[in-house]
């Protein structure tokens, strides 16, 4: 007989089971009950109504169970996943003659009123919005936590800087719609309409402000409309960035209480605002740090140093590689590693700089992003640089994505002739790889886009788009050669492919050049005129040493106007001495840093500028507007601006000169962010009596109602909220198996605006969907007799492939986001 060496551990592997999956039975059980209900309402209209019920099931497919009371048979089947009332006189078959006949019982549901079967029909759905209400309002007379209204920070240069909003700012209102939570406001942002500006009401240091207007843009990342803001902050942090080494007692880590900051005290009220100027304290930062042995004991008191994290905004907007330093491109980190990807899987940790990658040495963002996305399924080698400055180095395979965005395994820049100027619009083809899909269509390096899809001479942002959406579509296109001879060719997008990671952070503390930007608005750079070529380690400046780009930019500060001698090391550490040309810019005419914010230059907040969408107004304290501004202002004498030294201080003016070599704000596009992140300011959303949660009740069922309508028409029709937002089954069960294991209340709070949503699925117009039958009835009010069974079996055969068709869907996005 087998003895078992640890008891303790077979007892214990049911439990483990159970915890495991109990969250995924309470959900199925939850939406089971949202079902039932569901077809409840049916089931007792059709009982008011008089008509014959033969079976009241839940889910479908073989019965699992059952039992027959009087007439009605009520069965739970297999799949859980939906449910059905069968009446009288629904969908009966005659064999001999092939088509679907009606009873002439008169308890059957045809022979029944239209008004009656209207009550019939709609009744599922007003059982699911009376399940949500009721719900809701058991949900907020027990108390809901939640995110709160309050802004934590701002994504530099996003709409929601560029309107004016602040840290610290509560949300009050957006269109004239009270916020009452954090995910009240994702969701009216995210449902905006696209291409229009949104109001905020926001209530500042106790005051209500008049309206900001706020133009929401597309986040392509996650297929839906954002503003660039998150929720408010706590002193307790949570994360730090991969370049803090949380060994050494003096760097903050995750569990300390930010405490005193530059000698403010640090509240649940200021900290917001705290956060936000964090990166340029020049005080001490104080934490409070629990004893991990004593969990009771007082928190010692800690002086630790926070180095900021750069950000650097690239100088073209349709470049993301073009971040630079006047012209210095900085090398990048990885910023996040997906769990189980293909990143993960090659041995790539978050913090990684890439040395190497796909035989390009030092590469730039755009060179990374199309060697990864040209090369699916393809071993690519890399070398890297963990965080502590061990070398990592192995291959990597990026995975095709059957839904992302396509790729001709090419790409276009706009053709510029010697004298600096736009030729046209023409594009010409900077990037083809060798036996990719535009090279195997007949195009070389150097080809000049003379024709695509149809459109002559289109414009950069119309190819790429082109591409992105059209993956297995042939695209004609006409491209002009070198030697002046046309080519006529097909060129068709394949999926690309990805490693489930991020790269977007900046180097900081390895200064070595990853790249030059030639040109800044048409000038060339002061990295170009110096010659410093990609990888060079910079060394020193005017004689002093350097280590982070940081002081690099802070040198180039120092010096605005004129030059310094700059050392670097080339790849074989060999010294070279240059003079680097320093610029000013408006920051540094104004002798203010990053943090500092422009109002206005020259009596304007804000200039028309031309984006890849349209000719858009946007502010001058917004790079491209700050661009525009000191343009039109250049080689004045007295030009009057109003600015602020960070995002709190006082307005101030000055009159400056602005020379001519000033057009380019190169440290406008700086900006040093917190590199720690704490948690989110959470509150109790409770009603203050049965009154005021009928009250949240009928709102939230309403929004929820509202939503969904909305969330179609933005996935239908504007195509400003992705698909790929659709959860199916899988989906639905994985989020509400989450959500119960964060607590029961929240846990009906998600039944309920599931109960809302379905009830807005239910009664879409499709065939064999609620909706569906509702039109048919309305038809058949209107002229008097009903639409003829040819056509309802028709329509409903369409409407069957097309709920497949989503449900399949649904399902497979459901699969990649779970298993990828």
């Amino acid at each position: 007989m087998a003895i078992d060496p640890n008891p303790l551990l077979a007892a214990s592997i049911p439990a483990l089971w159970l915890d495991a999956i109990w969250p995924y039975l309470l959900m199925v059980l939850g939406f089971s009950l949202i079902i039932f209900v569901h077809e409840l309402g049916h089931f007792l209209a059709a009982k008011w109504a008089g008509v014959r019920v033969d079976r009241f099931a839940i889910g479908f497919g073989r019965e699992l169970f059952g039992f027959t009371m009087g007439e009605t048979r009520y069965s739970f089947n297999l799949l859980p996943f939906g449910g059905y009332v069968k009446m009288l006189g629904q969908e009966d078959f005659d064999d001999k003659f092939n088509e679907l006949k009606f009873t002439d019982d008169p308890r059957s549901f045809p022979n029944k009123p239209v008004g009656h079967r209207m009550v019939i029909v709609s009744a599922g759905v007003v059982m699911n919005l009376i399940l949500a209400f009721l719900i809701f309002i058991v949900v907020f007379m027990v108390g809901l936590e939640t995110i709160g209204t309050r802004v934590g920070s701002l994504l530099p240069g996003s709409p929601g800087e560029r309107a004016g909003l602040q840290p610290g700012d509560r949300i009050h209102s957006i269109n004239g719609t009270r916020m009452h939570e954090w995910n009240d406001i994702q969701a009216r942002v995210a449902l905006a309409p696209p291409h229009e500006k949104i109001e905020i009401v926001v209530e500042r240091n106790g005051e209500l402000l008049a309206p900001l207007y706020v133009e929401p843009e597309h986040d392509p990342d996650v297929g839906r409309l954002y503003v660039g803001i998150t929720p408010g902050f706590t002193r307790q942090i949570v994360v730090v960035g991969p370049e803090i080494d949380i060994t050494r007692p003096d760097r903050p880590r995750p569990s300390d209480l930010l405490a005193e900051v530059d000698g403010r005290q640090v509240t649940d009220d200021n900290v917001n605002e705290i956060l936000s100027l964090l990166p340029a304290v020049q005080g001490e930062i104080i934490v409070e740090r629990p004893d991990p042995a004593d969990p009771n004991a007082p928190p010692a008191r800690v002086q630790v140093e926070a180095p900021p994290r750069l950000m650097l905004s690239p100088s073209d907007p349709l470049d993301e590689s073009s971040a630079n330093v006047l012209g210095l491109r900085p090398l990048m980190r990885f910023a996040a590693i997906e769990p189980k990807g293909r990143a993960e899987l090659a041995g790539m940790q978050v913090g990684d700089v890439i040395l190497s990658f796909a035989d390009v040495r030092y590469p730039n963002m755009t060179e990374l992003t199309r060697a990864i996305r040209d090369n699916p399924e393809r071993d690519l080698y890399f070398e890297s640089l963990t965080p502590k400055g061990e070398p990592r180095k192995g291959f990597v395979r990026p995975r095709s994505q059957p839904k992302g965005q396509g790729t001709i395994q090419a790409s276009v820049v706009e053709l510029v002739s010697e004298d600096g100027e736009n030729s046209g619009r023409r594009l010409v083809f900077d990037y083809v790889l060798q036996g990719g899909a535009a090279h195997r269509a007949g195009v070389h390096l150097g080809d000049v886009i003379v024709e695509w899809d149809g459109n002559q001479t289109p414009p950069r942002n119309y190819v790429n788009n082109s591409i992105s959406r059209n993956v297995g579509r042939l695209i004609q296109l006409t491209v002009r050669t070198s030697n002046g001879t046309e080519y006529q060719g097909n060129v068709t997008p394949i999926a690309p492919g990805a490693i489930q990671a991020s790269y977007g952070l900046v180097a900081d503390e390895l200064l070595r050049v990853g790249g030059i930007v030639a040109t800044l608005n048409g000038q060339p750079s002061p990295a170009l005129e110096a010659g410093i070529p990609r990888g060079a380690l910079i060394a020193s400046v005017d004689g002093q040493p350097v280590r982070t780009w940081r002081e690099l930019i802070s040198r180039f500060r120092e010096n605005a106007g004129g030059s310094v001698k700059l050392v670097y090391l080339d790849e074989k550490k060999q010294p070279h001495e240059v003079d680097f040309a320093v610029p000013h810019t408006i920051h540094t005419l104004l002798g203010i840093g990053p943090e500092g914010r422009i109002l206005s230059i020259d009596g304007r907040s804000t200039v028309s500028i031309e984006t890849a969408r349209k000719i858009e107004e946007v502010s001058v304290g917004y790079d491209p507007g700050t661009n525009k501004a000191i343009e039109q202002a250049a080689d004045r004498q007295s030009v009057k601006v109003t600015f602020r030294r960070n995002l709190f201080a006082p307005v101030e003016s000055a009159v400056i000169a602005i020379p001519t070599d000033a057009i380019d704000p190169w440290l406008g596009r700086v900006a040093l962010v917190p590199n720690v992140l704490t948690s989110y300011q959470l509150g109790m959303l409770k009603a203050q009596g049965p009154i005021d949660a009928v009250a949240i009740g009928i709102h939230k069922t309403h929004s929820f109602v509202l939503q969904a309508y909305t969330f179609l028409n933005r996935m239908i029709f504007s195509r400003s909220v992705s698909a790929d937002n659709l959860a199916g089954p899988l989906g639905i069960i994985d989020m509400g198996g989450q959500v119960a294991r964060a607590g029961f209340v929240k846990f009906l709070f998600f039944l309920a605006m599931l109960s809302a949503n379905l009830a807005v699925i239910n009664f879409l117009p499709l065939p064999i969907m609620d909706g569906g039958v509702m039109v048919f009835l309305l038809i058949e009010k209107i002229k008097g007799g009903p639409v003829s069974l040819r056509v309802q079996v028709a329509t409903q055969m369409i409407g069957l492939f097309l709920i497949v068709g989503i449900f399949l869907y649904a399902t497979f996005n459901d699969a990649l986001r779970l298993w990828g």
